[in-house]
């Protein structure tokens, strides 16, 4: 892991995106962690990682999982299962 500030990532950035092969860069601003980059290889599932770092998506998982715990409802691996089926029949190729 390292941690660059914002400017000189701004001047460097082929460079750090490069070294993302070996942790993530930490990205600070006024000396303040802001961001960071992260390695994503050829079989990353691209879907995957944005919906877990988008918060709206998370909450909703998390209330969805709470309601079904409160009514008995269905195993969520059953539920991940089917999503899954259905995200893998709409997922259009992003390269050859």
């Amino acid at each position: 892991m390292k941690i660059v500030p914002l400017f000189e990532v701004k001047n460097r950035l082929s460079e750090y995106v490069k070294e993302t092969a070996s942790g993530p860069v930490v990205i600070t601003k006024n000396g303040k962690p802001c961001a960071a980059l992260v390695h994503m290889g050829a079989d990353e599932d691209v879907e995957a990682f944005l919906l877990s770092h988008n918060p709206r998506f998370m909450n909703l998982l998390d209330k969805s999982f709470a309601k079904a715990q409160e009514q008995g409802g269905i195993p969520l691996s059953d539920v991940v299962n089917e999503v899954s089926k259905r995200v893998k029949k709409r997922r259009p190729k992003l390269l050859p």
